[in-house]
């Protein structure tokens, strides 16, 4: 420690008194009735505040161990946000896929085509939206399904309130195998934390 640093907090002390300096450190004792006033003030904020955020938003977890999205498992999904941007990634309700998932499971998925977009899903297995080539493969299709992957190629011209989501994995369960989601459908604009 400098000693030029020391002398001066000695100075200092003396200059405000040991016992000043000791009444200044040592927090008041307050009467148990204010203590629990002031609790009951900060915990009934929190709670407002924390009705408030979870009124809103939801935080979901992906327990699959082979991820639709990889390198994410934590989502703050804003339910009051469902402006429908491409690319957006959003949560939604599934319709009933027995014997995989029951109608009405939360899922995570990036919209990938609105109305009216053009989506193909070429004998390669390459999904095309608009002529542009996205995702790629149809693994699951014979896998889990038992199906040939060419029962799911073709084209389809979206129409009014129907969008195409897909998961970044070649594995993912998404639109590629069960078609279009409506707009009711959707839950809210889902942001990966972790």
């Amino acid at each position: 420690m400098d000693k030029g640093n020391c002398g001066e907090i000695i100075s200092i002390v003396h200059s405000i008194g040991k016992g000043k300096l000791i009444d200044r450190l040592i927090v008041k004792r307050q009467s148990w009735r204010l203590f629990f006033s002031k609790a009951t003030i900060v915990i009934t904020l929190i709670f407002v505040f924390g009705l408030a955020f979870f009124s809103r938003f939801k935080i979901v977890g992906d327990p699959q161990e082979v991820k639709c999205i990889p390198g994410y498992t934590v989502y703050l999904v804003d339910t009051k946000n469902k402006e429908i941007k491409r690319d957006g990634l959003y949560m939604f309700l599934s319709k009933d896929l027995s014997p995989f998932y029951k109608k009405n499971t939360q899922m995570l998925k990036y919209l990938r085509a609105l109305p009216g977009d053009e989506v193909v899903i070429n004998d390669n297995d390459q999904i095309f939206i608009n002529g542009k080539a996205g995702e790629w493969g149809l693994s699951l299709a014979e896998e889990k399904m038992n199906v040939d992957a060419s029962k799911f190629h073709g084209k389809i011209k979206l129409g009014d309130d129907q969008f195409w989501f897909l998961g970044t994995s070649p594995r993912s369960f998404d639109s590629r195998y069960w078609g279009v989601v409506k707009s009711e459908s959707i839950v809210g604009r889902a942001y990966p934390l972790i």
